[in-house]
């Protein structure tokens, strides 16, 4: 302890050297601004203002209140940052970075920015029996819903042309986020127009990505049909056209 008010409370080569700094123990840590604290672990530093490392070893919380919660050479750098795995860097203010066992730097770059480096995908479920939820398979790069059969109950068949119709007469739209710039664009229904047209989702506030899939899908089927049925049509035509010639 070199500073009023600082805490080591055990361990071996500790260092709290500045006002209501702590370390709680471990090997070789240091928490050198005020309110800092380091938990525990070796080779951590805490140098920010009220910075704060959980634990494990060769970690830096170096911008003011941020924190490493733990692993092995991460790097909490921006004001309010959050660091953990292994070579997670959180370098600007707000950011998160949490990084995998892969032994390469992960960085988080832009303020106030979730990043997340998981090679063996991203799974979300919203039950406990992991029947509902969305995920990133490793490599993928698109999310996917868990759609299995043996998790739906109710199935009703759809009319196609039905669907077909309503998306028909459903208005549809360019428009951006009022959070975006005007000058990136999306198409698409306004979600209180998809609701009404179809009643699905929980809300009219949204449109849920694998309805407005399912009612693309319905569409396309009504399609197929009556392009089939007029091909069948024509081919008749042509069959009476050219026995008509015959004669």
């Amino acid at each position: 302890m070199t500073a009023n008010y600082a805490t080591v409370a055990g361990g071996v080569s500790n260092v709290a050297r500045n006002s209501y700094a702590t370390v709680g123990g471990g090997r070789s840590n240091t928490a050198s601004n005020s309110y800092a604290t380091v938990a525990g672990g070796q080779s951590n530093t805490a140098s920010g203002l009220c910075g704060t490392v959980g634990g494990g070893a060769l970690n830096t919380a170096s911008g003011s209140e941020a924190t490493v919660g733990g692993g092995s050479w991460n790097a909490a750098r921006g004001y309010y940052s959050f660091a953990a795995g292994r070579r997670a860097k959180a370098n600007n203010t707000g950011s998160f970075a949490w990084a995998d066992s892969g032994d390469a730097d992960f960085n988080v770059s832009d303020d106030n920015r979730f990043g997340v480096r998981a090679t063996g995908g991203v799974y979300l479920y919203t039950n406990s029996g992991l029947t509902a939820g969305a995920y990133l398979a490793a490599g993928s790069g698109t999310w996917a819903s868990v759609s299995d059969r043996n998790v739906k109950e109710n199935v009703v068949a759809v009319n196609a042309a039905e669907v077909l119709e309503k998306i028909a007469a459903m208005p549809i739209s360019t428009w951006n986020y009022k959070s975006e710039d005007r000058s990136i664009r999306h198409i698409g229904p306004m979600a209180q127009d998809f609701h009404a047209a179809f009643g699905l989702g929980d809300s009219d506030k949204a449109i849920a990505t694998i309805d407005a899939d399912g009612v693309t899908l319905a569409a396309i089927q009504a399609l197929h049909k009556m392009v089939k049925e007029r091909d069948a049509k024509l081919a008749d035509l042509k069959a009476r056209l050219a026995a008509l010639e015959s004669r």
